[in-house]
């Protein structure tokens, strides 16, 4: 009996300990994002519900650069899983995601394909323009032709797209680092390789790696404890997860202990393989979630994944600080609202900007919000766009610049803002990333409410008077916590 114990104990502190350690290494892998993500991805879907939390998923995390989405053939037709792609992009203000649709197939639908469709992926209400290709091998050869990281393919659905694409042209295969795919273990038995079986074949004889992730346990499903848990993340990606969840049609399937970890798991295989146990077999490599890991341990993996979408990525913080006690009394006024309605990116871009531009001023507010619309609009981290400012050099107007620099990482140091000879009496500015361009403007009657704020100050308290650098102030702090970043900017593209 004493013998058995000490085994039933041992047992217990092994397991502890190997989660301890899963944790370690678990923080260190989804916070150790500098600006430069460590995974680069495109992701392929059918349109199924598991589908869209993995890919809130992928654009949740801050290590994770999500370059383009495709649409196949498997629970949807391509068309309609576009659609929820679309609408969930808009959603999340993502809108420079580039989206491909496939070719369909001769395949059927299958029995879950209407529940499927009824789904609401976002919201359609303040549908945004989404950059769309009909062609899919199209968008793969563009968003793939000058980036100088591999890609790594991720495969919700078929492999139907990936096949084609390579297919077209082989020598892609240089441009792919792996594909992560999720199917059944017992391969021929997976719906997503029955959607379309000579793609898988071409793939395992191609010279691409090829993952397959599966989930063989019953235990993990997505259920209102999995809900609870995702929400503590404060995520807006898991906020939004929860509320596609709240759908009768959906509510009723988690009732009913239908819905599980599927390929919302992939994402977690990218970040924390150590969760997983692998196997390599005719040149495939098999990976499924370790069975004795507790339920608990794989929903607060998602939960931690998904809150990586609030990090600041700070270089001298621990984290910035949102003590109110540490601000002056009219900044702590503010602050708990500011950060409830626009977040804390928002609100570290402007208290630095304010810091480092040396008054709290107008233009460098809103330069500091345009970058974030940016950053947000194409998904990416800080020090990763190129920006032509048509600001000028001459203040006020040119205190945009420095928003737009401080918020961005778009700096004249490491030449990547130019300021542009032509002058737009609104703040206005074009930002490139990976072959694309968008230019961002300040809405006209946006703009001309600042100028005839500032006149009033101007006629009202004379130029430059202490009076007057008051007035700026509180004009200043009102724009600060009352502007939407999504509500005061024209977004049109520059090319396509």
């Amino acid at each position: 009996m004493e013998r058995r114990i000490h085994v039933i104990l041992f047992g217990m502190y092994r397991n502890l300990t190997a989660l301890l350690i899963l944790s370690l290494l678990f923080a260190g892998q989804i916070y150790g994002h500098s600006g430069k993500p460590k995974y680069h991805v495109i992701i392929d879907t059918d349109g199924a519900l598991d589908d869209m939390r993995s890919i809130a998923m992928f654009l949740s995390g801050n290590d994770i650069r999500v370059l383009a989405i495709t649409c196949s053939q498997g629970t949807l037709l391509p068309d309609s899983a576009f659609s929820k792609v679309e609408s969930l992009l808009s959603a999340f203000h993502h809108e420079g995601i580039q989206v491909g649709i496939g070719d369909k197939t001769g395949q059927q639908l299958p029995r879950w394909s209407s529940f499927a469709q009824s789904i609401h992926w976002g919201n359609f209400k303040e549908k945004k323009s989404i950059i769309t290709w009909k062609d899919a091998n199209h968008l793969l050869d563009r968003t793939t032709e000058n980036y100088q990281d591999k890609i790594t393919l991720i495969a919700l659905g078929s492999l139907k797209t990936y096949a084609d694409w390579i297919k077209s042209d082989p020598a892609v295969v240089e441009r792919i680092d792996r594909i992560i795919w999720y199917n059944n273990t017992e391969i021929q038995n997976g719906f997503n390789y029955k959607a379309s079986p000579e793609s898988y074949e071409y793939i395992r004889k191609s010279d691409v790696d090829l993952v397959v992730v599966s989930n063989t346990s019953k235990n993990f499903i997505i259920d209102q404890t999995y809900l609870n848990t995702i929400k503590e993340s404060e995520s807006p990606y898991a906020r939004h997860i929860v509320t596609v969840h709240k759908q009768p049609g959906v509510e009723k399937r988690i009732q009913q202990k239908h819905l599980r970890f599927w390929d919302d798991i992939i994402p977690l295989y990218l970040t924390v393989p150590i969760l997983f146990e692998s196997e390599e077999k005719d040149g495939v490599t098999s990976a499924r979630l370790y069975q004795s890991i507790p339920e608990s341990f794989v929903y607060e993996a998602a939960e931690k994944l998904l809150e990586s979408a609030t990090a600041t990525n700070n270089r001298v913080f621990n984290a910035f600080p949102v003590d109110t006690a540490l601000y002056k009394p009219e900044y702590a006024a503010m602050l708990r609202s500011t950060l409830e309605e626009f977040g804390l990116v928002e609100w570290k871009a402007i208290s630095m900007t304010n810091e480092i531009h040396g008054h709290t001023g107008i233009y460098s507010i809103i330069g500091a919000k345009m970058g974030i619309r940016a950053m947000e609009y194409f998904n990416v981290g800080i020090n990763n766009l190129m920006v032509t400012s048509f600001a000028g050099n001459k203040p006020p107007l040119s205190c945009f610049n420095d928003g737009i620099q401080i918020s961005t990482g778009a700096t004249i140091g490491q030449g990547l803002i130019t300021i542009s000879d032509s002058i737009s009496s609104v703040p206005t500015a074009i930002f490139r990333f990976n072959n694309q361009e968008v230019k961002i403007s300040l809405k006209t009657e946006i703009a001309e409410q600042m100028q005839e704020d500032i006149k009033y100050g101007v006629h009202t308290f004379g130029l430059l008077s202490d009076q007057y650098w008051l007035y700026i102030e509180k004009l200043a702090l009102q724009y600060w916590s009352e502007f939407s970043r999504h509500e005061i900017c024209n977004i049109s593209l520059v090319n396509h």
